[in-house]
């Protein structure tokens, strides 16, 4: 294919718009992103529910990120296989399985992203057994409270605490036995 043919095919064209209105969107929105805009929320890409069919789940990957990748790489797709001379149904072909491609990556990365979310909950279970130290001089014979530092998710966590032995005097370690009520331990 010629220069100039290149420009007069309606193909091309469509090819050439998809990539350049769908890159154009890709490189706003990773600016965008990048300085802070647009990254809150990851549609689509929250784990499958339980029960549902995969027909109905492949409706979760339809984003605006996934569809403008899809447009994007379709165009660039299709570009390379009329500039690689493929001709027209193997561009077209070519075409559909780079914005497929791009499509179900976009997803899947969005998703995974998606999955690596955590809200730093404490939970009581991944509080038993955490190693610390005294903070507070803690009673003996549970008679009265003192104070240990947990570290716990990378952060140090501060609670009231009792001890069913003898006193633990400041800067002695600990570990969590069990949790007496809210933001109370039991230390051994």
């Amino acid at each position: 294919m010629t220069f100039f043919q290149f420009f007069t095919d309606p193909l091309a064209y469509v090819y050439l718009c998809c990539a350049l209105f769908g890159g154009t969107i890709l490189i706003l929105q990773l600016l965008l992103t990048c300085i802070g805009f647009g990254g809150d929320s990851l549609e689509g890409s929250g784990p499958d529910d339980i029960g549902h069919s995969e027909t109905v789940s492949i409706f979760k990957a339809i984003s605006f990120r996934t569809v403008t990748a899809g447009l994007a790489f379709f165009g660039l797709g299709g570009l390379a296989g009329l500039t690689g001379n493929f001709g027209r149904p193997i561009s077209v072909l070519f075409a559909l399985a780079s914005g497929l491609a791009a499509f179900f990556a976009v997803y899947y990365l969005y998703r995974s992203i998606a999955r690596m979310v955590s809200d730093g909950t404490v939970t009581e279970a991944s509080l038993v057994g955490a190693s610390g130290t005294v903070y507070l001089r803690i009673p003996a014979a549970n008679s009265g409270r003192g104070k240990v530092q947990v570290v716990q998710q990378d952060r140090t966590m501060e609670y009231e605490a009792v001890t069913p032995g003898g006193e633990l005097t400041n800067g002695t370690p600990i570990t969590v036995v069990r949790v007496v009520g809210p933001n109370i331990v039991e230390v051994a």
